[in-house]
This record gives structure tokens, sequence and C-alpha cells, in this order.
């Protein structure tokens, strides 16, 4: 008779474990969303930080203009922007971004024009825009997260 009974209770826990189931798989997978948009958004803050690296030193190394065949190269915004899409790997990685390449002070505070940068002057690159969330309402997140990543660079020659 125990046999029996055991295998009674067996058979009455199928329902239940199927309702913890259905309770419990939405919030892992809820869960798991929010790490794979978390490890996205720091992916892209990465690629923004190098960009802006490559391009302040971009700026720098390029102040004064080369003619080469009477064109002139070097100096120019869109030059440094170019190399900055380049390092991003031509992704659209925010909506409404914004480059800026200015002269700057050690804090990153705009003073004129970067064309202009003497030695012992610092050149910045801020670029600027929102980070759209895939997921945002889903998980509970904002759909759009602003983000501005920013390289200052002391120049030591020119």
């Amino acid at each position: 008779m125990r046999i029996l009974g055991r295998n009674n209770r067996v058979c009455r826990r199928r329902g239940a474990t199927a309702v913890e189931t259905a309770l419990v798989l939405p919030l892992v997978i809820v869960f798991l969303f929010g790490i794979l948009e978390y490890g996205r958004y720091l992916m892209t803050l990465q690629v923004l930080q190098n960009a802006a690296r490559e391009g302040a030193h971009y700026a720098l190394t390029h102040t004064q203009p080369i003619t080469i065949a009477s064109t002139t190269y070097g100096n120019a915004t869109t030059d440094v922007t170019n190399i900055i899409n380049k390092a991003m790997g031509g992704g659209n990685y925010l909506s409404g971004q914004n480059v800026q390449i200015y002269a700057a002070d050690s804090l990153g505070n705009n003073v004129g024009s970067w064309t202009s940068t003497q030695v012992g002057q610092s050149v910045c690159v801020r670029i600027t825009g929102s980070y759209n969330v895939i997921l945002g309402n889903m998980i509970f997140l904002p759909t759009t997260i602003p983000v501005v990543a920013q390289a200052v660079m002391r120049s030591e020659s020119n």
C-alpha cells in the first residue's frame, strides 16, 4: 500500500512543476536579457571611448596642413570625423550622434579651434548622443540613455 501512495503523490506534483516553471521562466529570461543589454551598453561605451581617443590622436598630429600636388590634407574637421567613424567600424551606435573637436584646457573645456593648438595645449574630442535600449520597456529600463565619450590629449610637439 505504501508504494501506491507514493505513486499517487508523484502524479499530483506534475501540475505543480508546470506552474512553477511558468512563473519562474519569464523572470529568468528578463534577467538574461538585462545582462545582455548591459553588456551591449558597455561595449558601446568602449567603442566610443576608443574612437574619441583615435580622433584626438589624429587631430594632434595633423594640426598643420600638408599640401601634396596642390591638394591640402590633414587639418580639416571632416578628416578627424572620418577617422572617428573608421575607428567605430562604421557602426551607428548612438542616435543623434554629435562630434566636437576643439582646443581644450586640461579639464576638457573649450578654449578655441583645434587647428590653432600650440605645443603644451590640449585637443579634445567629445562624442555625444543617445544610446537606444533594444528591450527597454520589456526589462523596465528607459528607452534611451544619454552617452558622452571624451578624450583629451596634450600636444608635446607639432
